[in-house]
């Protein structure tokens, strides 16, 4: 518990800075639209509303300013939402603040974490498990004593992991022990493996398991000789080019992937088959991936002088998200993942391959990133 709050303070701390810069431009940004606003349309609505943004804006910098000089960290077990809730008990469906205080010990007990180390059997202390016969887990979680009444131990029975068990399995089987010896020169035996963590979260449904090892990458498919994979990412698809070893285009593509108005499970879903669809074209092509990288923070920092379709095509964009996604989905298949400057990359596309191929200004951009790569 001591290392998983540690981590969230780091964390918010961290983030602060970069949530300050942020609202900085914003709070710039906004001060521009509504200057423009007073001369060109004074009294209205939208002048209204940007200037209680301003508000908004303003005070959230100020705390943040606020917190950072006394080295205070804003943080609740439990959410904030459900904390406030117990003052308007009726409207969040409470009979009485016990029925809410028990849900919010609840919600506060809801996971633990137990931190793997590598000189441990099967890679953790508290949490150790066995491989059985039919390739399942069997977990011995050790238990504080306030809790070992009867036993200091629980066994869970019949873990297997929907993804990465054969990780995890692989993981475990590295413990052993190895002679060695120590700095005075005496033998001695240690324990060598891969350390394994495990985060015990309860929901609605009851407790998940989840399970942390340094994965081995594996052998590498990809070779730079035989061409290479272009990506560039949209606001509605992917744009995909296949370019040969002499940087010769010869296909493009676009993959959909509209995620503007779904659900963060519907996001999460179609960006992980789009990204899983670009690495398998890869492996079976033998050539690395290109993508471009950008930066969409100062971009979004400037709606608030942008039309509401842009701005709502560049706030469902999930960026990071999907480079994430692809660059896990290349590491696993044995993918190189290549970032290029997007400099120039228009550029380089209309003159080479635009007007030989009649392609629009995706192609050109996705069929450039290849070339900025240095591969050919």
């Amino acid at each position: 518990m001591r290392i998983g709050l540690r981590g969230k303070v780091d964390s918010i701390v961290a983030l602060r800075k970069e949530r300050a810069a942020s609202l900085a431009q914003r709070i710039k940004r906004a001060a521009t639209v509504i200057a423009r606003l007073e001369q060109q349309a004074p009294g209205s609505t939208k002048l209204h509303q940007k200037r209680r943004r301003l508000g908004i804006f303003e005070s959230k910098i100020a705390q943040i300013q606020a917190d950072q000089e006394a080295g205070r960290v804003r943080l609740c077990f439990g959410s904030r939402r459900l904390f406030r809730a117990q003052f308007s008990l009726a409207q969040n469906g409470y009979a009485s603040h016990a029925q809410w205080r028990e849900e919010w010990r609840t919600r506060r007990d809801s996971q633990f974490f137990v931190i793997g180390s590598r000189d441990e059997t099967a890679g953790n202390q508290s949490c150790q498990a066995s491989v059985e016969d039919n390739g399942s887990l069997t977990l011995k979680l050790r238990l504080p004593d306030v809790l070992a009444a009867e036993s200091r131990y629980v066994t869970i029975p019949g873990v297997r992991f929907a993804y990465g068990h054969e990780d995890v399995v692989k993981a475990i089987l590295s413990s052993q022990r190895i002679q060695t010896t120590s700095k005075d020169g005496r033998p001695v035996w240690k324990r060598t493996g891969t350390a394994t963590s495990y985060r015990f979260l309860r929901d609605g449904k009851g407790w998940r398991l989840f399970a942390s090892v340094d994965v081995a990458p594996p052998d590498r498919v990809s070779h730079r000789l035989c061409g290479a994979i272009g990506v560039d990412i949209n606001a509605d698809h992917l744009a995909v080019a296949d370019v040969d070893s002499s940087g010769n285009l010869m296909r493009s593509w676009r993959i959909d992937l509209v995620t503007y108005g779904k659900r963060t499970e519907q996001s999460r879903a179609r960006i992980g088959d789009a990204c899983v669809a670009i690495a398998e074209l890869a492996r079976a092509a033998g050539k690395p991936v290109v993508h471009e990288t950008l930066d969409f923070a100062t971009k979004k920092a400037e709606l608030e002088a942008t039309d509401a379709r842009y701005a709502r095509m560049l706030s469902s964009l999930s960026y990071g998200q999907i480079m994430a996604g692809l660059d896990s989905a290349c590491f696993r298949r044995g993918v190189e993942t290549i970032e290029v400057n997007p400099a120039w990359t228009s550029v380089i596309g209309a003159v080479n391959h635009a007007k030989r191929h009649g392609i629009g200004t995706h192609g050109r951009r996705v069929c450039g990133c290849p070339k900025r790569s240095g591969i050919f």
